[in-house]
This record gives C-alpha cells, sequence and structure tokens, in this order.
C-alpha cells in the first residue's frame, strides 16, 4: 500500500470514523491495534459481469466491530476524490457497477468500545464487458432496451443500468453498430471517432458508449434540427454516411469530415421512403420513394435524394424500369457482391416482382441485373417477414411459425426449413455473419431469428450449410420482444448491409 494512498484513504476514512461517539474511559496502558488479513493489494474485474467478493480476517476476534467498504477513482480532474460506500458489512460482495477505469478499494474496521479504527487500501482495476457479444434490443412494458450475452454471462438492460435507469421509450426497431460516429472528448476538446451503438425504439433513437454503456446522445440533440415527429424506421452505415429514415424522410450523418455525430435536416423533396434501404458503391445506398413508386439513391453531397435513369450502362439493351412501377415494395434485403432483392407488388393487381439490382454502379444508370415476374401462389409472396442470404440467391421467409426459404435459381423452388412451437411469434429474421481473419476459428454464418411467447424472448442462431439451416441451434432467451440482434467482438462486427 502506498504512503499516498494512505494519506488519501485516512481523510476519506474520516468521516467514517468520526460518526461515532466517544467513549471516554480509555485505558492507554497497553496499545490496542487491529490487524486486516486476507485482501489482496490488486483487483481485477469485469464491470456488470463479476462479482467482487472478500472475506477479510479482522483481529482481535474478541471484540465487537464496524465495517465500511468504499471505492473512489484513482484519477479525477479538478476535485478531490469522494468515496462511494459499497456496504458496512465485513464481507464485500459486491457486483461490480463502476464504470471502466481505475480505482481504489477501501476497507475499514473500526472497535466499537475505543473507536480505534483499521483499514487496508487495494487497487481495482474494472475493465469493460460491454465490447465482445451478442446484443439483443427488445422491448418490454411499452419500453426499450439492451441485453448482451457476454463470453462470461448474461447483461440485462444495459442502458438502464449505465444511465440512471433511463431507456427508450416505445417497441424495438433498430440497431447499428458504427466505430465512425463522433463523440466529445474533454481532454482534446474536439469531436473524435469512438465505437457506438445506435438504438432506435418507435419513439426514440440514442448513441450509446460501447464500453460503458453511456448515452451519448438522444433523439433530442441528435438532428441540428430536431424533427416534429420522433418516429425511427431503419438505420444503415456505409463507408462514407450513417443513414437515418425517420418519419418517412431521410437524415445523415457524413463520416468522412468532422461532425459533432448530429444528423442534418432531412433530405427535401417529396417523397416518402420505405423502411428498407440497402448499401450500394461506397457512398450511396438505395432506397425506395413509396411516393413516386421508384428507386432513389442516397449520396451525402445532395440535398435531395438522387433519380436513377431508366438506361442502362449500355444504351442497346433495354433494361426494366426503376421509375414509376406502381408497385408496394414488401421487402428489399442484400444479396451476393453487395447486390439487393426487392420484392414488390403491383398496386391493384395480383402480380408480384422480384427485381435483383446492382450495387456497385458508379453512375446513377439503371442498376437491373434481372426482373422477373413470379407466381402469385408462391408462399414467398404472402410471408410475413424476408431476410436475403448474403452467400446464395436464396431468400428465407416465414409464415406463422414456419420458416422457408425460396431458391431463386431452382425456379423459386420452396423448402420447409423449421417450425417453431405452437404461439412462438417469430419477430426478427437475418443473416448474420462474422469474417474474423486474424482468428478464422471465431467465424459464423447465421440465421439469426427471434421469436416471443408470452413475454418472453428466443434468439436461435442456426448455422447455415448449401442454404439450408442445420439443426441444434444456439439459443438465448429473456423477457420482451425482440425487434434487432448484432454481434460484436471488440472492433469486428456482424455489418447489417
Amino acid at each position: 500500500m502506498k504512503p499516498l494512498y494512505i494519506i488519501i484513504t485516512v481523510l476519506l476514512c474520516a468521516n467514517f470514523v468520526s460518526c461515532y461517539d466517544d467513549k471516554g474511559n480509555y485505558d492507554y496502558t497497553d496499545k490496542f491495534e487491529i490487524s486486516i488479513d486476507s485482501i489482496q493489494e490488486k483487483y481485477t474485474s469485469l464491470a456488470l459481469i463479476d462479482t467482487l467478493k472478500i472475506f477479510p480476517e479482522v483481529t482481535p476476534k474478541n471484540v465487537e466491530y464496524e465495517y465500511f467498504w468504499g471505492t473512489y477513482p484513482n484519477v479525477v480532474s479538478g476535485v478531490a476524490p469522494t468515496i462511494d460506500t459499497l456496504c458496512k458489512t465485513c464481507e464485500l460482495n459486491y457486483l461490480v457497477q463502476l464504470q471502466p477505469g481505475s480505482y481504489t478499494l477501501v476497507f475499514c474496521a473500526r472497535e466499537k468500545e475505543t473507536g480505534i479504527a483499521s483499514f487496508y487500501s487495494s487497487q481495482l482495476q474494472v475493465a469493460t464487458s460491454l465490447t465482445s457479444g451478442w446484443y439483443i434490443l427488445r422491448s418490454q412494458n411499452g419500453y426499450t432496451d439492451l441485453d448482451l450475452f457476454a463470453p462470461k454471462g448474461k447483461i440485462e438492460n444495459v442502458i438502464a443500468l449505465n444511465n440512471e435507469g433511463r431507456n427508450l421509450k416505445g417497441e424495438a426497431k433498430a440497431i447499428l453498430y458504427s466505430k465512425n460516429y463522433r463523440a466529445w472528448n474533454e481532454e482534446t476538446e474536439v469531436y473524435q471517432k469512438i465505437n457506438t451503438l445506435m438504438a432506435l425504439s418507435t419513439d426514440e433513437l440514442y448513441s450509446i458508449r460501447i464500453n460503458n454503456g453511456s448515452i451519448i446522445r438522444s433523439s433530442d440533440d441528435l438532428f441540428y434540427e430536431k424533427p416534429g415527429i420522433i418516429n425511427p424506421q431503419s438505420i444503415i452505415e456505409n463507408s462514407y454516411d450513417i443513414s437515418l429514415i425517420n418519419n418517412y424522410k431521410m437524415h445523415i450523418i457524413s463520416v468522412i469530415s468532422t461532425n459533432s455525430g448530429r444528423f442534418g435536416i432531412a433530405k427535401t423533396g417529396n417523397y416518402s421512403l420505405s423502411p428498407y434501404m440497402v448499401n450500394c458503391y461506397p457512398g450511396n445506398t438505395l432506397v425506395y420513394d413509396e411516393i413516386s413508386s421508384s428507386f432513389r439513391r442516397v449520396v451525402s453531397a445532395n440535398s435531395e435524394l438522387v433519380n436513377i435513369s431508366d438506361e442502362g450502362p449500355v444504351d442497346t439493351i433495354p433494361l426494366p424500369s426503376v421509375n414509376n412501377l406502381d408497385a408496394d415494395l414488401l421487402f428489399m434485403g442484400s444479396s451476393l457482391n453487395k447486390n439487393a432483392w426487392a420484392l414488390m407488388k403491383k398496386k391493384n393487381e395480383d402480380m408480384y416482382i422480384l427485381q435483383n439490382l446492382q450495387g456497385n454502379r458508379r453512375d446513377f444508370k439503371n442498376p437491373t441485373i434481372t426482373c422477373d415476374t413470379i407466381d402469385s401462389n408462391l408462399k414467398i409472396c404472402h410471408a410475413d417477414k424476408w431476410a436475403t442470404n448474403l452467400d446464395n440467391d436464396i431468400i428465407y421467409f416465414c409464415q406463422g411459425n414456419t420458416i422457408y426459404s425460396c431458391n431463386i435459381n431452382a425456379q423459386y423452388q420452396e423448402k420447409e426449413q423449421v417450425t417453431f412451437p405452437m404461439g412462438e411469434e417469430i419477430t426478427y429474421m437475418r443473416h448474420l455473419k462474422l469474417n474474423d481473419t486474424a482468428n478464422p476459428e471465431n467465424n459464423f454464418s447465421y440465421l439469426v431469428v427471434a421469436t416471443c411467447l408470452s413475454g418472453e424472448y428466443k434468439v436461435y442462431l442456426y448455422n447455415i450449410q448449401a442454404g439450408n439451416l442445420q439443426n441444434s441451434p444456439q439459443i438465448m432467451e429473456g423477457e420482451g420482444k425482440v425487434g434487432g440482434v448484432i454481434y460484436v467482438n471488440n472492433s469486428l462486427y456482424t455489418q447489417i448491409n
């Protein structure tokens, strides 16, 4: 125990010792000493995962003591450290809820009769447990929060735990992980990139520091000009922008220029966006305008959505139109090579169209690769949810509690994959992959399916082989209804295209 810590600890413990009455009538002939053993000099714990259990041995044993455990941060800028009480028992049994950092852990023992006290201080290093694992965005009783299934355990209500009980109002909607979002650094006094989670509910959105779970910005200050209606629908990131659809309008944050972590005003024009969007060539995102029934590009340099020409790269090859389609977009999702599948139904007609759109076009000409009118009797046309396979030309979809696959290259052959127990409602479905080139043993390719039954969720991780879902999935369980899932492993994550 270093002398500096002894001095600080004596000052901090003074209030604890002085709050007891002086009994008087001391016998100064025999010096009374308190000995404290069985406490280590250093401890390391994971926040919100580890429970710090310490059992001190205090002697002499034939007297009655009062006890105190406390902690204070080792680095406090501009103010004197303040000690926080952990408990007033001899044994410490504490679920570590401190912010990541370096602390001094203090134990005091005071003999009641004489008022004599002794203390012991240790160094406590608290590491974050929030940078690796499966994040589950789920809602319960009208509020949305995050559960984390970390390598060493499950952490419930990550947002509320780290923000004094505060979480998002509304139903769980979407989640995004970004390494390019900017937040204010008080030491350097600049906005700098930090690892961030973006959590969306039907009523709010937050940006959240992943290292400690604290809210950076909420709906109130996440826009330069707050929209009149906060109604987030979806969010996506490419190498240039973070794109947000709020109340059917497009807002972006450019991640290649210095900014304050706020979304700009909505792209101008008469449009209303479908919630589906996919990343295309770096710097622009593909969206669908429901007013004009047309596909559009989102480019950060343009104040409006960018129109796409019906003409293809070669004028002599006619392509199906991407404008004025007079159709409702049922689903759009990424496919092979960052292309996109778009399933549409003609308005006022029983006709369904599946269009494959090229994502790596550098210009704004027609990106169509194929466009098929498909049999309206196919189950895929009447599904509840859809998810594209990122490795094959396969679309998964569900009707009720059954998941099917549709193989586009095999004349739209549909195959039943898995049926869940009666009552399990499928609330989320997506193909997620991790590509860890440094540690390929960590790689995975899962169809992630979330269900809800009687207010409790299950998240199934199905291995995919040749497009088929394998038996014996991993399962994560909790309370609420799931609206988004993402996996983070420090700087790696499952990018949602």
